[in-house]
């Protein structure tokens, strides 16, 4: 489908249009504060990606929002790839009648992991003091309860689901596509336990802390992350890269932006295993669910990482026994290779149903 940019003053942002659905893509240059000055050195200027209903412009009535975060390694390029697949669900007949804005967690470790950290900066803070607002600002957002949502891949359907157990003044429902979730066990079948990973993250303690220059000596060490040069160089490099990231977000404090390893001091344990183990805990609690409308999470039966299926199932298991709202849904397929099909045949019609359902009321 041909797409044209437009240039809007008023907002002074990039849009992205179909003409042949009307619906558009707009993409909000936005500098974060709260992200500004992180000790590796994200970049604060970040992007808003609001995807518009098509009658949005010719109407005048208030919209329901999802939003939605992306994967570890997802630069915000990725709002136009999901818009296509918006624009052909839309011409196929379908109702996509509600907002979403897509938000990327990209970092120099190519995930935030969409929490507060020294080390990455405060993810948590962009998303929930800034990102919303501003929407909220700007756009003609529905107010009502059960009018608003969040959903994410991979280490965006992590956040989605803390955040949602967070706010559920703010996001009602939640739907997480395959992500980090740890059973009971599940630290040690990860990377997180991954010998040479590990090893790999003992020295970078090391070697940052000797460095001159940690700034400098950061950005050489994480340069071979950038972009497919995290993939290419084999998986002991990627596992490294995510420990590095991992711990950062969820084990390092402020005067320790790289925590110590579980195995390097043992009461850092549950700081590890909490970055998606804390997820199963809250997710089997009445008290949290009794806030939310929906639950949904889904996972693919051969995801290559197989702490993210088997703490899927395992959350399955423990709803189905307690006949919890959560529902967990397997489909045949592995990490990421059905996401396309899966956005398209699962997720926007849940949401089309769910706004449906609220705003007739």
């Amino acid at each position: 489908m041909m797409m044209q940019r437009l240039l809007t003053a008023l907002l002074t942002c990039a849009a992205l249009v179909s003409a042949a659905v009307q619906a558009k893509l707009v993409q909000h240059p936005y500098y974060s504060q709260a992200i500004e000055g992180s000790y590796i050195g994200t970049d604060p200027n970040r992007t808003i990606s609001v995807y518009l209903p098509k009658d949005y412009d010719t109407s005048k009535k208030n919209y329901p929002v999802l939003y939605f975060l992306g994967a570890y390694n997802w630069p915000d390029r990725f709002a136009q790839s999901l818009a296509k697949r918006f624009d052909t669900f839309i011409q196929n007949g379908h109702s996509m009648d509600f907002i979403v804005v897509m938000l990327d967690g990209d970092t120099p470790l190519r995930g935030s992991f969409y929490v507060n950290s020294k080390a990455h900066g405060n993810f948590e803070d962009f998303v929930m003091k800034e990102a919303l607002p501003f929407v909220a600002a700007n756009y003609r957002t529905s107010k009502q309860p059960g009018d608003t949502a969040i959903a994410g891949f991979s280490m965006g359907g992590t956040g989605a689901l803390r955040f949602a157990a967070k706010y559920p003044q703010h996001f009602n429902h939640v739907y997480a596509m395959s992500p980090g979730l740890f059973s009971e066990q599940g630290m040690q079948d990860s990377y997180l336990a991954d010998e040479k990973a590990v090893a790999g993250y003992k020295l970078f303690r090391q070697q940052l802390a000797k460095a001159a220059d940690p700034a400098a000596f950061m950005a050489s060490a994480f340069a071979d992350y950038q972009g497919l040069k995290l993939w290419q160089q084999g998986v002991d490099h990627s596992n490294l890269a995510l420990v590095l990231a991992y711990g950062s977000a969820f084990a390092g404090t402020q005067s320790d932006a790289f925590g110590p390893h579980y195995t390097e001091l043992e009461s850092s344990r549950d700081a590890w295993q909490g970055g998606f183990g804390e997820l199963l805990r809250l997710y089997t609690n009445p008290h949290v669910l009794s806030k939310l409308q929906t639950v949904h999470v889904e996972v693919g039966n051969k995801d290559e990482y197989r702490w993210i299926s088997d703490g899927s199932m395992r959350l399955g298991e423990l709803s189905r026994a307690s006949n919890s709202k959560v529902q967990v849904e397997v489909f045949e397929g592995d990490h990421s290779s059905r996401f396309g099909e899966r956005i398209s045949e699962r997720v926007l019609p849940h949401f089309a149903t769910v706004f449906s359902k609220r705003t007739e009321l």
